[in-house]
């Protein structure tokens, strides 16, 4: 069983050096970009965006309220360059009066016509309650926020904030998707490759069948002497 047991150790290794290899080649795209004048940490207001499908509250005390007149409202900002912009992060700050359910976000790629639904994020709600879009970082030209899926849901905006501060090991930090496919997958291909090798070399594990059936089962291996 010692051959299987360093097959794991070398598949987690791998796994390691590979999450390590990703972190930093994401490290390395955020200087470059950033070098190119094509990443940087922006704030959004709500004169930045257009409204699709959402009508603005007037006499509201505090804030920009809106309310969605359809199921599909949708917030846009469009890159203020042709290059486009490269963003990793997206969070959205705002105040539901009512469940919105599914709050997503849609991307389009410099010179691409349309939005597509294969460049669609899911937000996840940070601690402090603002929608975080990871978009693994990608070149975009436009993005599309849907503030909620449901309709009739008054809102309150509080900003858009483009690449939002994050320190450095942050690309080092596995989604829960990544990790559990992390802890997974080496023991399964581990399973898979013992299974093929006792097909393929079937000798190795005959002869270990052999050794174990001479072993002695209990007792001391001598017999004494009369």
């Amino acid at each position: 069983m010692k051959r299987p047991i360093r097959w794991l150790a070398a598949a987690y290794a791998a796994v390691l050096a590979l999450w390590l290899i990703f972190g930093g080649v994401s490290l390395a795209k955020s200087a470059w970009y950033a070098h190119k004048g094509m990443k940087a940490q922006t704030e959004l207001a709500w004169q930045d965006l257009t409204g699709v499908g959402v009508q603005e509250l007037e006499g509201e005390e505090e804030g920009v309220w809106f309310v969605s007149t359809d199921t599909d409202p949708q917030l846009h900002w469009t890159a203020p360059n042709p290059e486009g912009v490269y963003l990793e992060t997206v969070e959205l700050r705002v105040e539901q009066l009512t469940p919105g359910q599914a709050v997503v976000l849609y991307w389009k790629a410099p010179g691409q016509a349309d939005f597509s639904a294969a460049q669609m994020v899911y937000a996840h709600k940070t601690s402090d309650g603002a929608y975080r879009f990871d978009l693994g970082g990608c070149v975009v030209s436009e993005i599309r926020l849907d503030p909620d899926s449901v309709g009739g849901v008054t809102t309150r905006f509080d900003g858009v904030t483009l690449n939002p501060a994050e320190g450095w090991y942050t690309a080092f930090v596995p989604t829960a998707t990544g990790l559990v496919l992390g802890l997974l997958v080496p023991p399964v291909i581990v399973a898979v490759l013992w299974e093929l090798w006792a097909v393929l070399e079937p000798e190795p594990f005959r002869e270990s069948a052999r050794i174990a059936r001479r072993k002695p089962r209990g007792g001391s291996a001598f017999k004494k002497e009369k």
